[in-house]
């Protein structure tokens, strides 16, 4: 089977986050550095074009998130002739009417209030009704998902349920297996794992996004998110944090949004605030507070973050337990025995799919099934066995189309995730990213 070029991982810098006395020992760090978890030679990640500081006014006066609910089952489309209406929105600021009648569920048949912020008296005064019909527009520049960009759903035929049944049946076992490895592993808790994934396939469906949550959102576009990704990718990676962080960081955000309306101006703020809740949540050494500012260059204050921290865990109403795809991605690799480099192949090609709009609401255990299926088609091994389809619970069937858009967005890396790619090029991750690149160079070229 090929393999990933070798690599010493032991020789590779531990990173600059969070090793602050023993920099400080050796005289790297000068006491009146304003982020002292960074190097002195680092420069702090500006978002750039998401912002767009120039173009739109930030009000220091109004603090945390200006955001309202995205869609209420109850909401009533304002009649702008009915005074009762007018009277009422003049005595209502923008944080206090986001501030209530918050329900969970967004659906597509149900029209959406979407309130604009005046920038000369802070009051509400137009409304944005959102119909189904907004859907099918391909205005270019817009919101609205284009026909090419649909959300990508999972299809389950009889044929793929009865093949995961037939793989159940003749896998599965009562009892802990005495020749299986992991049996004597307390960690493992084999005991217990069927019963851990059927809930983790339950969570995953439970904190699941909307899928055409950006519809939703007036002043922001999928390729905005975009850029707010791939800003919080390095920030990710100068801390040095842990996959689940980056995953449920996004996860976060995506859920926020779909139940929120937010400005152009406080975008950044919704990622810095969804990195620092996702850190708390997964790290035991999370950045402090002023790290968080610095990389957002002050663009914010401290209290607009902690504001905009306690807005958003209360809009989820602080339920963060969202099962991201690493310990799936564990799980499927148990049918190779835990193989080095097809999983670490494999994380790269996952980590691709947060920046995609498309697998936006994906769950999390097909994304990470994808992701070392095709890792597996890349270094030349094409079957896939009632092991995999036991672990895994996903036929080869249900995995082609995720991992046909996984290996699109591969083909034009530098345009759609190059920080993850540049990320992957370096040697503690085995250049997974230029194996991939090389091996659709060689594909091409086999088909030209």
């Amino acid at each position: 089977m090929p393999v990933l070029p070798y690599t010493d991982e032991n020789t590779v810098p531990v990173s600059t986050a969070h090793h602050k006395d023993e920099w400080n020992h050796a005289g790297l760090l000068d006491s009146e550095t304003t982020a002292p978890s960074l190097l002195p030679n680092s420069k702090r990640i500006a978002l750039g074009d998401v912002t767009s500081q120039a173009n739109i006014p930030l009000h220091k006066s109004q603090t945390g998130l200006y955001s309202r609910p995205l869609n209420v089952r109850d909401t009533h489309v304002r009649d702008t002739n009915n005074p009762s209406w007018n009277q009422s929105l003049e005595k209502s600021s923008p944080v206090s009417s986001a501030e209530v009648n918050v329900r969970s569920q967004t659906t597509l048949d149900d029209k959406v209030v979407v309130n604009n912020n005046n920038n000369s008296n802070n009051n509400i005064n137009t409304d944005h009704d959102i119909d189904e019909n907004d859907y099918d527009k391909e205005n270019g520049d817009t919101s609205s998902v284009l026909s090419d960009s649909e959300p990508l759903l999972l299809l389950s035929t009889d044929e793929s349920r009865s093949a995961i049944q037939l793989a159940h049946q003749q896998l599965h076992t009562d009892g802990p297996d005495p020749l299986d490895e992991d049996t004597y592993d307390l960690v493992m808790v084999v005991e217990y794992s069927e019963e851990i994934f059927q809930y983790l396939h339950e969570l995953e469906v439970k904190f699941q996004p909307h899928p055409r949550y950006m519809h939703f959102q007036p002043e922001l576009k999928w390729s905005y998110r975009s850029t707010l990704i791939d800003w919080i990718v390095q920030v990710h990676a100068r801390f040095q944090l842990l996959p689940e962080t980056l995953y449920l960081t996004v996860n976060i955000i995506d859920r926020f949004l779909s139940r929120k309306t937010v400005t152009l101006n406080r975008f950044q703020l919704v990622g810095a605030a969804a990195l620092f809740l996702a850190a708390k949540f997964e790290e035991i050494n999370c950045p402090t507070l002023k790290e968080i500012l610095y990389m957002l260059d002050n663009s914010y204050s401290k209290d607009e973050l902690l504001k905009a921290e306690r807005y958003m865990i209360n809009t989820l109403e602080f339920e963060l337990g969202w099962p991201g795809p690493m310990s799936f991605l564990r799980r499927v690799s148990k049918a190779d025995d835990y193989e080095y480099d097809i999983r670490t192949l494999a994380k790269y090609l996952l980590e691709t799919t947060i920046m995609d709009s498309r697998l936006a609401s994906a769950q999390p255990s097909w994304l990470a099934s994808g992701a070392y299926y095709l890792s597996r088609v890349i270094l030349g091994l094409n079957e896939w066995s009632q092991q995999h389809i036991y672990y895994s619970n996903y036929t080869a069937e249900q995995l082609f189309p995720l991992a046909t858009i996984i290996l699109e967005n591969c083909r034009y890396a530098s345009k759609r995730h190059q920080a993850i790619f540049e990320k992957y090029s370096e040697r503690r991750h085995r250049r997974s990213s230029q194996v991939v690149a090389r091996w659709i160079a060689m594909a091409e070229q086999r088909v030209s």
